[in-house]
């Protein structure tokens, strides 16, 4: 599941999932080695949970009544003994209540416990091979089977019911195994699950019973429902996989952005991990209101519809990076699945790095050096919070997927393209249809490329932490050779849990001339002098350290603004002059600006960009604005949307530069021009408003809430009733968070909308529900305003404390 959409809990078991949300503390243990003591973080996650049989097949009948939103369910399950002493099961089966249930047609003594069902039989009943249990119950509003929709009496809301996982709708345990799904709904909508569609039969009364079967076996976990109103297209992959993309009937324009180079994921996932789609088919479905980015099950993706883009929503996000991604745990996740739950970045690191490359095979190095610039942020961010090792069930998303992805750019390059690839072929095979964790994945590389890579899986996935480089050097002349010595620290914090890290340093030095050299250096120790020949009759203008940026790293090194402007302009790699660009931040910019310059005019690189953009934003000079001027009207839409974003608007006359914007091929763009417009020219507000009434925008309706904001602040901040009521439950999550912003711009608030902010601070979407009560807390600084969401709480039947606002 992606992002980048995410939490700790994607396939893990019910015993793991009450580990991870009981808020475990980690505690560093000692563990002594022969003439050393080191330590690690306790992880009560990495224990494998008990079982007594071991579940292989479910035969399931549910029907679903909306009213009520109560689901009446039927499992068999056929089973295998594990503990010949068994004489109970328990299942995970949040809020089921068991009308009956039976062993091998024998009745069985039901109780709930907690979150569980326990079911007792006698031991004899457990002991038939192979077994058979059945239970017949039913669930109330589970709470993780979504009803989107049904109460809105506008009809506005797309009316939808989904889930990503079996928890409250399906007695569950852990196990992978073979499906047969019948679901019993309405026939007036589409009803989609895993696996290939067997049947879609009419029943009387209007309704159709659509019957799902996964006949090889799959996590059990991984299991999906949507229904909803859809229409899908069929087609088929290169290797002749049958492919099922949804869509929805009223966004026909929608299809081809959103599912733009799908059947090339599976040409280049295929290749690059040596073993072919490895299930009967693939379909995929958007849903509103959904929790993350998307949601791999098996056979059968959801995505958020926020992701279901037209042409113009491409550059605001786009689902070429989720969609990958996802694609990708049908390998890793599904195929595999990662076992125990202390080793989820089996499952979300390679999905992440496999994304990263696609994207790259897409869009080129320019992108790919982009996306590992950004998980090395998130991921070093992450480590200022605390340094849990990758293997750690609390070791926290920007681990499990970014440090993750740049661990196996780094095992890559320690290995070579042909043995990663050989290895993972044959991590693929060895586990295929099974479970595997860290050291599965060790053994496998082991075994197909001979090399002893424990040093490297020690440093970067069992042990917290990453390296922090101090760099220096300075000339010398030792019996008439000049040599440049290159100084290098490690000066991260030691503790029992950190080393010194072995690495080895791509390092490119340059000289007066514009020549160059590149030398790899290795580091294993904390402080490394190396003494490096300098040709003759040169002079050394600048030096990089890790050119090509590697290394998921921090590093220290000055350096005049003279040789940072050198590097910015004259190393080869573009990520290397971004990296002494974004070093010159703090220099004068007249002392940068032909640099910078310079540097813009080297590639049409966006990072480049961006960041010469940035550094230029408050320079007047005429140099400067003529730059402005052609990024405004650069065809790279990202370029555009950097240069509005920094655009100081000095003179009215610098409206015009702006103008264009209105009508961009990029919705953000609309929005960042207009509202930049508009601010600093109220008096001409009305007309660049009459040029964007017609554009609605997307995600969340951007351009029109951000329309309804502009020209309420131009009525004495009233907000129109369009503009309050995008903040009820008649809309789709991203709009009602950007109205709920917008009115909070306007300091806004009146009992309607206070009722409407306490609604949707309640609501099961995160994403939803924590700018909610942001906008809440907000608002009750002004003691007025609190006085408002007071009677709110009480006509809600809710308090503070139960919103988690105490």
């Amino acid at each position: 599941m992606k992002n980048r959409k995410h939490t700790a809990i994607r396939g893990i078991t019910a015993f793991s999932l009450l580990l991870l949300l009981s808020g475990f503390s980690a505690v560093l243990s000692p563990v002594k080695a022969q003439n050393s003591t080191s330590c690690r973080y306790d992880d009560p996650a990495s224990e494998f949970e008990h079982k007594v049989i071991l579940l292989n097949h479910l035969s399931a009948e549910i029907s679903i009544d909306t009213i009520s939103k109560r689901v009446d369910g039927y499992a068999e399950f056929l089973y295998t003994t594990l503990n010949p002493s068994i004489d109970s099961v328990v299942l995970y089966a949040p809020g089921i209540i068991p009308v009956y249930a039976s062993v091998n047609d024998s009745m069985a003594v039901t109780r709930i416990a907690g979150s569980n069902i326990v079911i007792k039989s006698s031991n004899r009943h457990w002991q038939k091979q192979p077994g058979k249990l059945v239970i017949k119950y039913f669930s109330i509003s589970p709470a993780e089977l979504h009803f989107v929709g049904w109460d809105d009496t506008t009809r506005r809301m797309r009316r939808q019911i989904w889930a990503h996982r079996p928890f409250g709708w399906i007695p569950f345990q852990n196990d992978r195994l073979t499906i047969d799904l019948k679901v019993k709904f309405s026939e007036a909508y589409q009803v989609y699950s895993n696996g290939e569609r067997i049947a879609a039969a009419s029943n009387s009364g209007n309704t159709r019973t659509w019957h799902y079967r996964m006949s090889k076996p799959h996590p059990f976990f991984s299991t999906a429902l949507v229904i909803g109103h859809y229409s899908y297209r069929n087609f088929s992959t290169k290797a002749g996989t049958p492919l099922e993309y949804w869509h929805y009937p009223d966004q026909e324009d929608h299809f081809e952005p959103t599912y733009r180079y799908s059947v090339e994921m599976f040409s280049f996932l295929e290749k690059e991990l040596g073993i072919r789609y490895p299930w009967a088919l693939y379909r995929q479905a958007p849903v509103a209101d959904y929790l993350y980015g998307a949601m791999e099950t098996t056979t059968a993706t959801i995505f958020g519809d926020y992701m279901h883009i037209d042409e113009r929503g491409w550059w605001g996000r786009n689902y070429v990076n989720v969609n990958v991604h996802e694609l990708t745990h049908q390998w890793f996740g599904n195929y595999i699945a990662h076992e125990p739950a202390s080793d989820v970045w089996l499952t979300e690191s390679l999905a992440t790095y496999y994304a990263k490359l696609f994207e790259k095979s897409i869009f080129g190095n320019d992108y790919y050096e982009k996306e590992k610039l950004s998980e090395q942020r998130k991921a070093l961010a992450q480590a200022e919070i605390n340094d849990l090792p990758l293997s750690h069930s609390q070791a926290g998303v920007a681990r499990w997927y970014q440090k993750g992805s740049l661990v196996l750019d780094m095992l890559r390059e320690e290995t070579g393209d042909s043995l990663f690839r050989k290895a993972m072929t044959h991590y693929l095979r060895k586990h295929a249809y099974g479970q595997a964790g860290s050291h599965d994945f060790i053994r496998a590389f082991y075994e197909a490329t001979g090399l002893p890579l424990n040093w490297f899986f020690n440093q970067w996935l069992f042990t917290g932490g990453e390296p922090h480089f101090e760099v220096s050097y300075h000339d010398t002349t030792i019996s008439h050779q000049q040599f440049i010595v290159l100084i290098v620290k490690q000066i991260q914090q030691q503790n029992c849990q950190t080393d010194f890290f072995r690495v080895k340093v791509p390092v490119t030095i340059g000289y007066t001339d514009g020549s160059t050299t590149d030398h790899m250096i290795r580091l294993d120790s904390r402080d490394t002098s190396l003494r490096i020949p300098a040709p003759p009759d040169k002079t050394v203008s600048y030096i990089v350290f890790d050119s090509g940026n590697h290394l998921l790293k921090r590093l220290s090194f000055e350096r005049t603004p003279q040789q940072l402007a050198a590097a910015a302009t004259g190393a080869p790699l573009a990520i290397d002059r971004f990296e002494a660009l974004s070093a010159l931040r703090e220099t004068s910019v007249d002392l940068k600006r032909d640099a910078l310059l310079k540097a813009a005019g080297l590639a049409e690189n966006e990072l480049i960009y961006t960041e010469v953009l940035f550094q230029l934003k408050a320079d007047s000079s005429q140099a400067a604005r003529n730059f402005f001027h052609g990024a405004l009207r650069h065809p790279d839409a990202l370029i555009r949307r950097s240069a509005v974003t920094s655009y100081s608007l000095r003179t009215p006359a610098d409206t015009s530069r702006l103008t264009h914007l209105l009508s961009d091929p990029d919705y953000i763009n609309v929005e960042l021009a207009l509202r930049k417009l508009c601010s600093y020219l109220p008096s001409e507000a009305e007309y660049w408003l009459s040029l964007t009434q017609q554009e609605t925008g997307w995600r969340g309706k951007n351009i029109q809430i951000a329309w309804l904001e502009i020209s309420a602040r131009l009525h004495g901040n009233i907000p129109s009733a369009e503009l309050l009521n995008y903040v009820s439950g008649t809309y789709e999550f991203e709009t009602r968070i950007n109205a709920i912003n917008a009115l909070s711009q306007l300091n806004y608030i009146d009992p309607n909308h206070a009722v409407n902010l306490i609604r949707a601070a309640k609501h099961w979407n995160p994403k939803l529900s924590r700018p909610a009560r942001e906008a809440i807390r907000n608002y009750c600084l002004v003691p007025g305003n609190q006085q408002l969401i007071t009677a709110a709480l009480i006509s809600e039947n809710t308090s503070f404390g139960e919103l988690g606002m105490e």
